[in-house]
């Protein structure tokens, strides 16, 4: 299932998405016992892998479709009506860290804490703190550091 979707897909992240949908899917049909004969498992995920590209090529088609007819709309006047790329860019950043990291950034930054009163709030000890707030500055900096990718599909 990794090498079809190696040979299907660019960067790393795609092939570990659709390996990971793969996995979804057979994990659920493993629960609704949808496979008859053991020996006949690795059909049965090539199968998926084939549906799993299908289904997300069907989506490419509609999202392209429904972008070339309504796109006109959606792409706002002024440049003062629609929100910083950063600011989006950072919002995307921040809703891909964990909530414990979000708390360390909102608990330092939003509310001003200091380490040890962010500590007590997460229950942990104030270097886990400087250490968590550190290495969650870090993943934003690699974050807001990468192009912004339009479309998950």
């Amino acid at each position: 299932m990794h090498a079809f979707a190696r040979r299907r897909l660019r960067s790393r992240e795609a092939v570990d998405e659709f390996t990971q949908d793969v996995f979804l899917t057979f994990i659920e049909a493993l629960r609704r016992n949808a496979i008859e004969d053991p020996a006949r498992v690795a059909g049965f995920v090539l199968g998926i892998c084939r549906n799993v590209s299908l289904d997300r090529a069907r989506v490419r088609e509609r999202r392209a479709a429904l972008w070339a007819e309504y796109g006109h709309v959606l792409i706002p006047e002024s440049a003062e009506d629609s929100p910083a790329p950063d600011a989006m860019k950072l919002e995307d950043c921040l809703a891909a860290l964990t909530q414990r990291a979000r708390d360390v950034i909102r608990f330092s930054y939003v509310e001003a804490l200091s380490h040890l009163e962010v500590a007590e709030r997460l229950a942990i000890s104030e270097t886990n703190a400087r250490v968590l707030r550190h290495r969650t500055l870090g993943a934003l900096r690699q974050c807001m550091s990468k192009p912004m990718v339009w479309g998950a599909a």
